[in-house]
C-alpha cells in the first residue's frame, strides 16, 4: 500500500510539472481553431490531445490520492468532458470544440495544480 502511495505521489509531481504546458498549449490552439488555422494546427491539436490523454491516465491512477481529503476531481465529470470533446472533434464542429475546451477543459486543467497541491500537502 505504501509503494502505491509513493507511486501516486511521484505521478502527481510529474503531472504538476507537465500540466502548465497543457494549459499554455490549449490557450495557443483555441484561437487557431476558430481563427486562422496554421499549417500545423491540426497536428498541434492532436499532440495536445495526446498530452491530455496522458494527464487523464495519471488522474485516473491517482484519483484516490487526489480525492483523499475531499472530492476535488469527479471521474464522471471528466468522462463527460472527454465525450463532449470527442463528439465535437469527430463531427468537425470547431465552434463546439472550442466552447468545450474554453468552458470545461481549460478551467479544469487550470485548477489541476491546486488540486495536486492539496493532495500532496
Amino acid at each position: 500500500m505504501e509503494d502505491n502511495r509513493k507511486e501516486q505521489v511521484e505521478a502527481l509531481e510529474a503531472l504538476k510539472d507537465y500540466n502548465p504546458k497543457v494549459c499554455k498549449a490549449l490557450k495557443e490552439v483555441i484561437p487557431e481553431i476558430l481563427g486562422e488555422r496554421k499549417e500545423d494546427t491540426q497536428e498541434y491539436l492532436e499532440h495536445i490531445f495526446k498530452g491530455i490523454n496522458w494527464e487523464l491516465q495519471v488522474i485516473n491512477g491517482t484519483l484516490t490520492l487526489l480525492n483523499e481529503k475531499e472530492e476535488q476531481v469527479s471521474k464522471d465529470d471528466l468522462n463527460d468532458i472527454v465525450i463532449q470533446i470527442n463528439d465535437a472533434y469527430t463531427s468537425k464542429d470547431d465552434n463546439k470544440l472550442v466552447q468545450i475546451l474554453e468552458e470545461k477543459l481549460l478551467p479544469f486543467v487550470e485548477k489541476l495544480d491546486g488540486y495536486i497541491e492539496k493532495a500532496l500537502a
